[in-house]
C-alpha cells in the first residue's frame, strides 16, 4: 500500500520534476531514493542554476522525514554551507521543525517545494551576497538551543531549562499554558509537546 502511494505520489512530481528517477533500497529505514535535477529561477524568470540531487524517504511513506543529499557540488561541502562534508547530507530546517514534519505527512512533491528548492535558493543568495536570506540556525547542540529560544521566544536558557521542566507536568486543557503566553494550553503548546520533547532529548539541559 505504502509503494503504491509512493508511486502515485512520484508520478505527480515527475509532472513538475521530469527529471527524477527512482530506485528501491534495500534498507531497513529509508527505502525509497529519487535523484533528480532542480532548476533555480526567480520571480523574475531568472534561471539561477540547475543542480542534481537525491532525496531518501522512509520505509513508512509519507511520514517520517526525508533527507536531501546534494550531487552537484556547486557549492561546499562544509557545515558552514550546511552540507556535511563527507556524505553530502543537507540541512534543511531546524530540529524542532524537522520532528513535527517527520510526524505528519509530506508527499515527494510537498518535500521538494518545501525544503529542496528553498535549500538551493539559499545556497545561491549566501554565493551571492555572503549570507542566508531567512537566517540559519547552528549546528547539533547549539542549533537545539536556538530553536528552543525561538519556541519560547527567550535567549535565557536557564527560563528555557525551566520552561521545558514546567512542559513536563501535567495540566488541563483548559488551564494557561506553561509558556507564559496567557493562551489556554490546548490552543498553544499542548500540539507541539511531542516535537519540542524529541528535540530536547538530543542536548543535556542542566538541572
Amino acid at each position: 500500500m505504502i509503494e503504491k502511494q509512493f508511486i502515485k505520489d512520484l508520478e505527480e512530481a515527475q509532472r513538475f520534476f521530469p527529471s527524477l528517477e527512482y530506485d528501491y533500497l534495500h534498507n531497513k529505514r529509508l527505502t525509497h531514493k529519487v535523484t533528480g535535477t532542480f532548476d533555480i529561477i526567480d520571480g523574475e524568470e531568472n534561471h539561477w542554476g540547475a543542480f542534481s540531487a537525491s532525496l531518501y524517504f522512509t520505509d513508512y511513506y509519507p511520514k517520517g522525514f526525508a533527507l536531501l543529499q546534494d550531487n552537484s557540488k556547486a557549492f561546499p561541502w562544509d557545515l558552514n554551507w550546511h552540507i556535511d562534508e563527507k556524505t553530502g547530507l543537507c540541512c534543511v530546517c531546524g530540529p524542532i521543525e524537522r520532528e513535527e514534519r517527520a510526524a505528519k505527512a509530506i508527499s515527494i512533491l510537498g518535500f521538494i517545494e518545501a525544503y529542496v528548492i528553498p535549500f538551493y535558493a539559499n545556497q545561491i543568495h549566501k554565493r551571492e551576497f555572503g549570507f542566508y536570506k531567512n537566517g540559519e540556525y547552528a549546528h547539533f547542540r547549539e542549533g537545539i538551543w536556538e530553536a528552543l529560544e525561538e519556541e519560547f521566544g527567550t535567549s535565557d536558557r536557564k527560563k528555557i531549562t525551566l520552561l521545558l521542566n514546567d512542559m513536563r507536568s501535567k495540566r488541563g486543557r483548559n488551564e494557561f499554558c506553561f509558556c507564559g503566553s496567557g493562551i489556554k494550553f490546548k490552543k498553544c503548546h499542548l500540539k507541539r509537546i511531542p516535537y519540542i520533547e524529541a528535540a530536547a532529548k538530543q542536548i543535556t539541559i542542566d538541572k
